[in-house]
């Protein structure tokens, strides 16, 4: 079921969260050197099994998190993203 944040550092044209996300984005919510956390769309896509994929930007990261049955992208602005790709990671 989809959940829905705000606050922070939000943006706030999407509150949505898919499940899989929602865990994801409380983390970086509390890292110190996330600026801002801009929540995507959400995609329908069926099947498969749960990841995070990285692609690197200039200031941060694009996340795809894959949860049971659907994708959702988030930006994340921060002033050290190989840390914050590091901590993602590890509290997998």
């Amino acid at each position: 079921m989809a959940k829905h944040l705000a606050g922070g550092k939000l943006t706030r044209s999407h509150t949505t969260l898919i499940d899989a996300a929602v865990p994801v984005v409380e983390f970086l919510q509390n890292r110190p050197e996330v600026s801002k956390i801009s929540l995507g769309l959400i995609k329908v896509i069926g099947k498969g099994p749960q990841n995070i994929k990285f692609h690197t930007l200039t200031g941060g990261w694009k996340l795809v998190i894959r949860g049971n049955i659907s994708i959702q992208e988030i930006v994340v602005y921060t002033n050290s993203p190989e840390s914050t790709r590091e901590a993602v990671i590890s509290n997998q």
